[in-house]
């Protein structure tokens, strides 16, 4: 739609696409002024010589390989899968080719240019302006910003604050939200009046200029060879859009970042860190009054990439201070900000106020709870609609999928990959209630089982039993209330071992630092994490019990008091010692630097307190001391770092139900194969007795396939005519000698006691496996199907579907010849 009419003609809409993005892409006229300031971070010397070394052909393999493989290629038309294939034929010219941009300084004609996509930002778009840009650069131009945001990746988190947390190393992209709720609850908690200023930047990666961007780089220390390279990168850059496929001609680029480039968000939180830094000046000039937490931590602001929220004490002065500073930053960098989409909320202050002072500056009135970064915050109010929200995406996202195309081995692929990590965010925070637990756990219960909405189907295996790991009879979907659990002790591990960033100053400020008694100063979503785990270790689930301390120097560690040597803290194992002791927080150096017994209030007496001290000086014999710091490890793994999984794994174990005989699992077969063996050894399919047990009415009882007894999963696979004649071929096919069986838990023993070469044995459990899901297909092609099956073709069809399935799941070695006269001399 154009200005009101609706048009159709193809070229007069490629015209229209066109002219909007060469509009938004145009020379952006003078310069309004420059940076006056001098930064406080800068490269050094050596950082910039790494930037600017000549580049090697082996970091461009490496770029190439970095690469996704099946992306969308741009007007070259090539992925990086034909890169990578092809790499000894056209690796030596790719590798001129880019070495040509970095001794020159720009690209050749063409080699910058790229095809924009529109991504649709509604579901029925009818503007241009409805639609996002997405750059398809080409191959060449995409390793070369590899290669420098590669470079880059390592220098940058020098330069950036911990106000920052997007797209770089070692930064948690969730702590801004979660800084956001302890303030909140800290605010409420004291009645303290707060303002929350939540800025939208107007298209903000396509509006930077590039003169401002070049005066940033200047302000970090970068050299002048690099910034030629990202201006070299930048001012050759031209674009066609891609209309129904078809692309208009080209325009050129004057202005912005290419959404697809990987340099780009390093770019661009360059050039946020630029307006960090000017705030911190306003706010050291008193143009703007932050939040103070403590007498060492003020929190002014908290950006996620091109979002950015402002928290600071309510008053007239502050909100112009806040315009008047992103005005000059929008002359000088080009990004404006866009105050309808940006929102207001007043903490503690009358709505009629808020609403004013939101109707003076042209934004919205934010309400508690407010959307921060994808995530809700605020009472618990807010967490009832985040997370029916959220089970309300899950189970859009499920109904995507048509269960009657998808297998039940497809299922539970999406389960344990896709669908598992769905609400992740959401629950990376938050505890989440058992109610919404169990209406998440029932979504995937349905789906794995291929139940829709109205459906009344039989669930033969019990939900957790599927949750539950391998090792235990399960199939290791794992449940969400351990995901949960998990993903919240990592917040806890992270305060224990004191990373050093901004969310762990702001909740030893506001909590406490004490990292062995876990405590809180209120309700706060700090404060329900802590809860859940002491809840936890009630139950007899203690997982801070396995993260302990690794003496180093023993400068930070309590000697009596945490827990660093053996299980248990030394107060408590020896509590008569620790009583006579005079410095009950004294270091583990300071107490071994000196007589273990100089700080005592009084000699050490006999009976029990000299055989304290024996013991202890006993246990300390051990210990010596380094010039390393002491650390925090997990002893849950054997290389000491904490990661959710294995507080997962820990949580399941505990709360899910245990089986002494692990689930038997064969790669060399798909899954859907595996899940059925996996039933049949817990007599979980629908058999005619196993129907009649549920009270489910059928024709006959007996076996459909010999129509002589009741048919049960032993009979149908071990002991009907028809069952023993197929084994029977499959043990001559294998050498094995006639062997028949007259359950699973038989052949499981006669299989343990089977020897061959172990790569051998575990095709030949797969070939049972394809030998009873084919016995199956049988009996349920006869009740079931109209044309009836042929026995004769049973053995033949287990010998050709193994032979694949192996074959493409396992070694392309096998041979059809070897398959069928001798597999079990295969040599793999």
């Amino acid at each position: 739609m154009i200005k009101g009419e609706w048009v159709d003609d193809p070229i007069r809409v490629k015209d229209e696409f066109r002219n909007h993005f060469a509009d938004r892409f145009n020379d952006p006229g003078t310069r309004h002024g420059r940076i006056n300031f001098s930064f406080p971070n800068r490269l050094t010397f050596e950082q910039v010589s790494d930037l600017e070394a000549s580049v090697s052909d082996e970091e461009i393999r490496k770029a190439v390989w970095g690469c996704g493989d099946i992306k969308s290629p741009g007007p070259d038309g090539f992925t990086f899968e034909f890169f990578r294939k092809f790499w000894t034929v056209v690796g030596p010219d790719f590798c001129i080719a880019v070495k040509w941009f970095f001794e020159h300084g720009f690209f050749a004609t063409g080699c910058n240019s790229s095809f924009v996509t529109l991504i649709p930002k509604t579901l029925d778009p009818k503007l241009v302006s409805e639609f996002r840009p997405i750059s398809l650069i080409g191959s060449l131009y995409k390793v070369v910003t590899k290669i420098l945001a590669t470079r880059l990746s390592f220098v940058i988190s020098d330069l950036i604050s911990n106000v920052q947390t997007a797209f770089l190393p070692n930064r948690q992209i969730l702590d801004g939200p979660f800084i956001i709720n302890e303030i909140l609850a800290r605010c409420k908690h004291k009645n303290q009046q707060a303002m929350f200023f939540k800025v939208d930047f107007a298209k903000a990666y396509d509006s930077i200029r590039w003169d401002y961007l070049d005066d940033v780089l200047n302000a970090f220390g970068f050299g002048s060879r690099w910034r030629s390279w990202i201006q070299g990168s930048l001012n050759s850059g031209k674009a066609s859009v891609l209309v129904n496929g078809s692309p208009t001609s080209e325009f050129q680029f004057h202005r912005g970042l290419k959404q697809g480039d990987p340099l780009a968000p390093f770019l661009f939180i360059l050039i946020m860190e630029s307006l960090h830094l000017s705030f911190n000046r306003a706010v050291e000039a008193g143009i703007f009054t932050g939040l103070r937490i403590d007498d060492a931590l003020t929190i002014s602001h908290l950006f996620y990439a091109d979002d950015a929220i402002f928290i600071g004490e309510w008053s007239k002065e502050n909100l112009k201070g806040i315009l008047n500073i992103l005005n000059c930053f929008s002359l000088l960098s080009g990004m404006s900000i866009n105050l309808k989409k940006s929102h207001i909320l007043g903490l503690g202050i009358r709505g009629s106020i808020v609403s004013e002072a939101a109707a003076s500056l042209g934004c919205s009135v934010m309400k508690t709870p407010f959307n921060y970064l994808g995530i809700m915050v605020g009472g618990n109010m807010s967490l009832v609609k985040s997370w029916d929200e959220t089970v309300h995406k899950l189970t859009k996202r499920l109904s995507k999928w048509k269960l009657k195309t998808l297998s039940i081995g497809g299922r539970l692929t999406l389960l344990k990959s896709v669908l598992g990590s769905t609400p992740i965010y959401n629950m990376s925070i938050f505890k989440v209630p058992k109610t919404v637990l169990n209406k998440m756990e029932n979504l995937r219960r349905n789906f794995f089982n291929g139940i829709q909405e109205g459906d009344r189907k039989i669930t033969w295996v019990k939900w957790h039993t599927v949750l539950a790991a391998k090792k235990f009879g399960g199939l290791g979907v794992s449940s969400f209330f351990a995901l949960n659990r998990g993903l919240l002790a990592k917040w806890v591990w992270r305060f224990l071992s004191q990373d050093n960033s901004l969310w762990c100053q702001l909740i030893s400020a506001i909590h406490g630092s004490n990292i062995t008694d876990l405590s809180t100063a209120y309700p706060s979503t700090w404060n329900s994490i802590i809860k859940e785990f002491n809840y936890l270790k009630v139950q007899g689930v203690d997982v801070f019990s396995h993260c302990k301390i690794r003496i180093g120097n023993g400068l930070h560690t309590r000697f009596w008091k945490d827990l660093w040597i053996g299980d248990c803290t030394l107060s408590g194992l020896f509590p008569r010692l620790f009583a006579l002791d005079t410095e009950k927080d004294i270091s583990v150096a300071g107490k071994l630097q000196s007589p273990l017994v100089s700080s005592f209030r009084r000699n050490v007496r006999g009976g029990i307190e000299e055989q304290q001290l024996e013991h202890l000086v006993a246990l300390l014999d051990s210990v010596i001391l380094s010039n390393s710091n002491d650390r925090w490890v997990s002893d849950l793994n054997g290389d000491g770092v904490f990661r959710v999984k294995d507080v997962r794994n820990l949580l399941d174990e505990f709360f899910l139900p245990r089986a002494d005989i692990p689930t038997r699992w064969v790669k060399n077969i798909p899954i859907k194969v595996n899940i059925f063996a996996w039933k049949l050894a817990l007599d979980r399919l629908p058999t005619r007795a196993n129907l009649v047990q549920r009270n489910v009415v059928t024709e006959s009882q007996s076996c459909p396939l010999c129509d002589a007894i009741l048919e049960d999963t032993s009979h149908l696979f071990f002991n009907c005519s028809l069952a023993r004649d197929v084994t029977r071929l499959l043990c001559r096919w294998w050498n094995l000698g006639v062997q028949s069986f007259s359950s699973y838990a038989e052949w499981l023993v006669w299989f343990n006691s089977v020897r061959l070469a172990s790569n051998l044995k575990v095709i030949l459990e797969g070939v049972f496996y394809v030998t009873w899901w084919s016995l199956w297909n049988f009996r349920n092609q006869l009740l079931f199907a109209s044309k009836k099956p042929r026995k004769e073709s049973i053995f033949d069809d287990i010998v050709l579907r193994s032979f694949c399935w192996c074959k493409a799941r396992g070694s392309s070695k096998l041979r059809w010849d070897s398959w069928i006269q001798h597999p079990y001399l295969i040599s793999l």
